[in-house]
This record gives structure tokens, C-alpha cells and sequence, in this order.
């Protein structure tokens, strides 16, 4: 065989091997990943802090409110003060009454709230706080997760019973109005 013709495939020879490696190396991947998936196991919960201010969360309580509570007949907007606030309107007598009262927000072990009533008034007179919190109980309906204490002159609000339309609950951390300091978590039900 003619040295030229020897040369020519050896040359062929080293451009197939060259192309089938860079080939290969070309189909590789770039780094080598580590799939990392969290097996859950149902037992297991998940949670997220959350840290409010008042002004955003008196904004998202009215939403809520409004929402879902559009179609009763007690009309009421909250407001996160130093104290938590109920401004609205009941029917009485045939006429719309205002309605004022502040509370007290006291954060229980499991993360629910109660709501000690400190002043209530209607218009501008001054009503017995139990007076008012039984005919508010006993005339409205109010979510299965409110529930009026006119004896204790408080409001139990169970938020690990209120729904959700995801399987997560809500639990408050802290709620002190003063400082402006609120934290929930948001934690799954599982």
C-alpha cells in the first residue's frame, strides 16, 4: 500500500475517534445533578412564619370580612390600633344603629386569640358590654369560628378552626398591638 494512501486513513482514522469523543462528551451533561426531593411522609407538618404590621393586616381582615361576610346584615370594618377596633352598624328598632367597640387581643397556648371587649357604645350612649355581645350573638350569624362569650365579655376567635380553602391553619405567635408587633405561622394540617 502507498504510504499516501496509509497516511489518508490513518488521518480518517483519528477524525472518526476524535468526532465520536467530542460526540459523547456533547451528549454528557454539563454538571452532575443531585436530585434532592423531600420525601413526605403525612406526618411531617410544614410551616411559615409570617410578620405582619397593623396596617397591612387591618387591610387583608377587611378583604376577608368583606368577602365572606358581605351578605349578613351586620356590616363592620376592624381596625388594628393599640387596641382592635369594630366600627359598624346593627338594625334596631327599624333604623341602622353605630356600633364601637375595642378590644383587647390575648394570645392562647394553641394560637388562637380572645378578644377581651374593654368599651362598647352605640351611637354615642354607652351600652352594658354584655347586653350588646348577647344580642350580637343571639341576632347574627357569625362564623362557627367566632364565638361570643357575653358572660366573660369576650370573643373567642378559633383560628384553628377557621377554613381554609388549602389544608393550612393559622396560628398566632404574638399579637401586641402596641409594639406593632405580630407574628403567625401558617402551618399545614398534616
Amino acid at each position: 500500500m502507498k504510504k499516501w494512501k496509509w497516511l489518508f486513513f490513518s488521518l480518517l482514522a483519528i477524525n472518526v475517534v476524535f468526532l465520536v469523543i467530542m460526540a459523547g462528551l456533547a451528549l454528557q451533561p454539563s454538571k452532575e445533578k443531585e436530585l434532592s426531593i423531600r420525601q413526605t411522609t403525612g406526618q411531617e407538618n410544614v410551616s411559615l412564619g409570617i410578620i405582619a404590621k397593623k396596617e397591612d393586616l387591618t387591610v387583608l381582615i377587611n378583604k376577608y370580612l368583606q368577602k365572606e361576610f358581605n351578605h349578613q346584615p351586620l356590616n363592620y370594618e376592624i381596625i388594628l390600633s393599640d387596641q382592635v377596633e369594630v366600627y359598624g352598624t346593627i338594625q334596631a328598632f327599624g333604623n341602622d344603629l353605630d356600633i364601637s367597640m375595642d378590644f383587647e387581643p390575648e394570645v392562647q397556648p394553641n394560637g388562637d386569640l380572645v378578644l377581651k371587649q374593654e368599651s362598647l357604645s352605640v351611637g354615642k350612649l354607652s351600652l352594658p358590654v354584655r347586653t350588646v355581645l348577647k344580642y350580637v350573638n343571639n341576632n347574627f350569624s357569625l362564623p362557627q369560628w367566632v364565638q361570643i362569650n357575653a358572660k366573660e365579655e369576650s370573643v373567642y376567635v378559633a383560628l384553628q378552626e377557621m377554613e381554609m380553602k388549602s389544608d393550612f391553619r393559622v396560628k398566632v405567635k404574638r399579637f401586641d398591638l402596641e409594639k406593632n408587633d405580630i407574628q403567625f405561622t401558617l402551618a399545614s394540617t398534616d
